[in-house]
Parts: C-alpha cells; structure tokens; sequence
C-alpha cells in the first residue's frame, strides 16, 4: 500500500514538470534561432521521458492502450527507415530519421498530456494555471517581438522584399503564426474571465503587445486567426449576454478588440501583405499603376499556389511509380526526390505519402478517436450549456488542425505541435467533467 502511495505520489510529481516544460518552449526557440541546439536535446530528452511516464503509469482508462500503439509506432517507424534505406535514392538518414522522430514528437507528446492535463484537473483553479501558462508564453513572444522590432533584427517571414513582417529571433513566420493563432483564443478567455475590473485593465497592455505581434508577422494564418477568435468570442458571449440578461462587458471588450484590430490592419504588415496578394481598391490610381499591381498580385498568389500544386503532382506522380513497399510504408521526407527533399506544406497530405499507408492510418487513428471521445463526452455532459472554456478552446484545436491543412508546418514541428498536444489534452479534460 505504502509502495503503490508513492508512485502516485511520483507519477503526480512528474506530471508537474510536464506543466513546466511548456512554460519553456518559447526560450527554447529563441535558443534554437541563435544556434544553441538546447531544444532538440531536451525536447528529445522530454519525449523518451513521455514515453517511460506512460509505461509507469498506475491503472488509468486508456494507459496500456496507449502504450501497446507506442510499440507499434516505434515498430513501423524502424520499418519505414529500414524499407527506405533500401528502396530509396538518394536516401539521407539523417533527414530521414529527423523527420520521423519530429512527427513521433507529437504522437508522444499528445498521449503525454491526454493522461497529463485530465490528471492535473483534480487540483483547485487548474484552468487559471493552465491559461496562465498559455499567457506567459504568449507574452513572452510578443516581448521577444517588439524587442526584435526596436533592434531591426528580426528574421523575415518571407524572401519576397515587396512582403513586410518578420518572426522576431523565432525562425519560421508560419510555425510562429500558428502558435499565436492556437495561444490567442486562450488569451481572450484567461482574459474575460478576470472577476476582477481592476485585473482586466492591466492585462490591456499585454493584450494589445500580443495582438501587435501576429499582425507583425504578415502572415494569412495569424490574421485570420484574431478574426476568427475575435468573431467567435463575440458570438459566444453575446449569447452568454442575451441567456443570462446581463454582462454585456465583454462583448463590448471583444467588439473594441476587432474594431481596432481592422483600423489599424492597413498599417501593419500584414496590411501591406494582403494588398500585394489581391491587388489594390483604390479607385483613382493612374491605369499604369493598377496594372502594375495587378500583375504583381496574381504574379505572387501564383507562386505561393504554383509551387504547392506543381509539388503534390510531382510526388503523386512518384507514389504511382514507388514499389509497394513504399506505398505501404512511405515514400520519407519528400518523397523519392532527385535532388533536395521539399513538402507539400500540407501535414495530412504529407504523412501519407511520407509514411504510406500504413503509417498515415496509425497516426491518424488516434486523432479520430481522440476527437470522437470529446465528442461523446460534450454531448453528454455539456451539450445543453453555453461552456466558453470549452468552445474557445476547440477553436484553438481546429485553427491548429487548420493550419496543418492549409499550410503545414503544425505536426511535424516540434515547437508547435506541442501546442497542439496541449490545446487537446486541455480540451479532452474539460470535455470530461461534467457541469457542477
């Protein structure tokens, strides 16, 4: 008895230090753009230790299930490196096995905090902390931003020089797009659940700097994603505001939020970047000038589609060719190339023509079941009730599924994928309690 007390008593002491590990990824990132390779040990450090966490957890629904699909895993990853290495050419283990490990990263890490966040529930104003969490990342992102900003060093989000917005010392605009996207519609509700008016006010600021960074970015995703949020937000407390006939506070709040947030779009880069992809409204340009920037516009929405659209033929093209072992197994990162690996920037369509058949149907199986068991559980305890946490939270899953869809760079890396993983996590235990 005295034994089986203190591995839960371990088991909980290492699930906290899950916690704390999210607190570390924006430092980790900025480490990564100044090449310090600390993220990649530790990251790959903190998924060896998920998966020995799974293997000594007590008796839990769904531990041994998920542990039996960890050994699979591992079982066709061995196999998809194997099948390569003898099929492929050229083949690069190096590349290879980078991107295997990247995409198992998420599958270990989602399993992680199915079993973390649900756990860490039990304990009193968990959700606070949790979306403290979120708001302390955030913060410090958009601070590493403006920093960047006020210096002139921040890392450009695109090559084009005609396009405005940089990343800040994170090195990709479009994973630092979606984290933003996913960490914003936590935001607004750590935020509006402030009791306190007082408290409200101070985190103004903040929110602003924040909002600030993802227009700084000049990428579609992270604008979209405070429109999208922003909309939502107004739409659930609105109906909030009508059931309960009072505290109409923060649909004011939101509707000032979008109000300046399309005033001053014009003026940020992604202002800047959105008239050079769908060309310019103004009525009285000279001919010359409107023609000018219609050409440039289609020029750039082109390339931006061309490239995705010329590569996906391509590695069809290569699948229909590839043995069966590799439909089966996967073609590897980017496909039987010839000279330089590229994806698709499309995550699904990635992971099955990467990993085959067989690979796409293990790692998306559990996405599917995961998503059928919150399902379940909001039709049953949740479904006659306005639940905020729990629909401002599902926006943040779907705008990362989104992203992954529409333009990569979600599942496979690991400074965003573990958003994801949490965002999940998060959703399923709030998913799981029933109304008080």
């Amino acid at each position: 008895m005295a034994f089986r007390k203190q591995k839960h008593t371990n088991i909980h002491g290492i699930e906290k230090y899950f916690i704390y590990f999210i607190l570390l990824q924006p430092a980790l990132d900025v480490l990564a753009y100044f090449s310090i390779p600390l993220s990649t040990i530790l990251r790959g450090l903190v998924m060896v230790a998920g998966a020995g966490y799974i293997l000594r957890l007590p008796d839990r629904p769904g531990n041994k299930a998920a542990l039996i699909y960890l050994i699979i895993l591992g079982m066709f990853m061995t196999a998809h490196l194997a099948t390569n290495y003898m099929v492929k050419e050229p083949f690069s283990m190096s590349l290879e096995l980078t991107y295997s490990i990247k995409t198992v990263f998420f599958m270990v890490m989602l399993l992680v905090y199915m079993f973390v966040l649900p756990s860490f529930s039990k304990y009193k104003y968990w959700q606070k902390r949790i979306q403290s969490v979120v708001w302390i990342n955030m913060i410090f992102i958009a601070v590493i931003m403006l920093l960047a900003s006020m210096t002139k060093s921040g890392f450009r989000s695109y090559g084009a020089l005609a396009k405005e917005g940089h990343s800040g010392w994170f090195y990709s605009g479009n994973e630092l797009s979606v984290i933003l996207g996913m960490g914003f519609s936590i935001i607004i509700l750590y935020m509006l659940q402030q009791r306190s008016p007082r408290m409200k006010m101070l985190l103004w600021p903040a929110m602003g700097l924040i909002m600030w960074a993802m227009l700084t970015v000049g990428t579609k995703v992270s604008f979209g994603s405070v429109l999208i949020v922003l909309v939502t937000s107004i739409s659930v407390f609105m109906l909030k505001a009508i059931y309960n006939k009072k505290n109409w506070s923060n649909v004011v709040i939101l509707a000032v939020l979008l109000a300046v947030t399309i005033v001053i779009t014009p003026i940020t880069p992604i202002g800047n970047n959105l008239d050079l992809a769908f060309g310019t409204t103004i009525a009285n340009q000279d001919r010359s000038s409107e023609d000018a920037d219609t050409a440039g516009g289609k020029q750039t929405t082109q390339t931006l589609l061309s490239g995705r659209k010329d590569f996906l033929n391509d590695i069809m093209e290569q699948y229909r060719e590839a043995p069966v072992s590799q439909k089966l197994f996967g073609m590897g990162i980017g496909g039987n190339y010839a000279i330089k690996p590229k994806l698709i920037e499309m995550d699904f369509l990635d992971w099955y023509f990467n990993f085959g058949l067989i690979g796409f149907f293990l790692l998306i199986v559990p996405l599917i079941l995961i998503g059928y068991r919150i399902l379940v559980n909001v039709c049953t305890y949740h479904l006659k009730t306005l639940n905020v946490p729990i629909i401002l939270t599902g926006v943040s899953v779907a705008l990362g599924f989104g992203s992954a869809f529409t333009a990569g760079h979600v599942l496979s890396s690991p400074a965003v994928s573990i958003y994801l993983a949490v965002f999940i996590g998060y959703l399923f235990a709030l998913a799981k309690q029933p109304v008080a």
